[in-house]
């Protein structure tokens, strides 16, 4: 509409049309931030996700690692693996989850003596279990057997100094064993002491025990679970019925009896 430059209308008119145009351009200046925002969220969050995905990749390649070769088991172990496996042992009694279950073991007394002597020894084989295994043997009786046989050479062998400790470190787990599983020290057995009781023993096992323990054995029928339990059922009642005769009284001296 044409109006005057001087009159009134004209210039209402002009700053009516001056306050459109700023408004228009806030409004599109704030749209364009708006988009700017979302641009820049989309980018980090696209970012974020790459590296989640990133670590991810990462972790699933650390957790699942691709298949090692089969490796021959060890024949031998050298003076430092037979000093480093058996403090291991060591650890894994005093340290680990072994000696927490030994503490557990501990804390049930009222299970028959024998029993809880089988349980600790089997505390006490997953230990050595979990250490042969680092060494390349089987987690299993047979690889454990050979590890023991190994570890007995190498301590033949080793020298006096590293003779002397690897007693020192068989010494400590027994200890820890009888310590955490049934709060006792050891009670160490003279040799001709221990010559007299095994005499005692066999004696024993050539009477009446022996002909108990064959019925017990053809009771299993081949079954190594309950002919191994026939056996430790046996010895355990001739080794309760003699020890006192040896100054081992009792539970406790039965399984001090076992250590020494």
């Amino acid at each position: 509409t044409f109006c005057h430059p001087a009159s009134g209308i004209c210039k209402l008119q002009r700053h009516r049309d001056a306050h459109i145009a700023r408004r228009r351009i806030a409004d599109e200046s704030c749209g364009n931030t708006a988009l700017a925002k979302r641009a820049m969220l989309l980018r980090t969050t696209a970012r974020l996700g790459r590296r989640v995905a990133e670590q991810t990749h990462a972790w699933k390649r650390f957790s699942t690692p691709a298949a090692a070769p089969d490796l021959p088991p060890p024949t031998s172990l050298s003076k430092a693996q037979a000093l480093s496996s058996s403090r291991i042992v060591l650890d894994f009694v005093r340290l680990g989850v072994s000696g927490r279950r030994l503490d557990a073991l501990a804390a049930a007394p009222e299970a028959p003596v024998a029993d809880r002597w089988v349980q600790a020894m089997q505390v006490l084989v997953g230990a050595q279990a979990h250490t042969a295994a680092a060494f390349g043997y089987e987690a299993s009786e047979k690889g454990i057997i050979s590890y023991r046989h190994h570890l007995g050479l190498a301590a033949q062998s080793a020298g006096p100094e590293a003779l002397e400790e690897l007693k020192s470190l068989d010494k400590e787990v027994w200890e820890e064993v009888l310590l955490r599983g049934f709060a006792l020290s050891p009670k160490p057995m003279a040799p001709e002491a221990a010559r007299e009781f095994a005499g005692k023993v066999a004696a024993a096992a050539a009477g009446d025990l022996g002909d108990a323990l064959a019925a017990d054995l053809a009771a299993a029928k081949g079954d190594a679970q309950k002919a191994s339990g026939a056996v430790m059922r046996a010895l355990a009642a001739v080794q309760t019925e003699l020890a006192p005769t040896i100054g081992y009284d009792g539970a406790d001296g039965y399984v001090q009896l076992q250590v020494a």
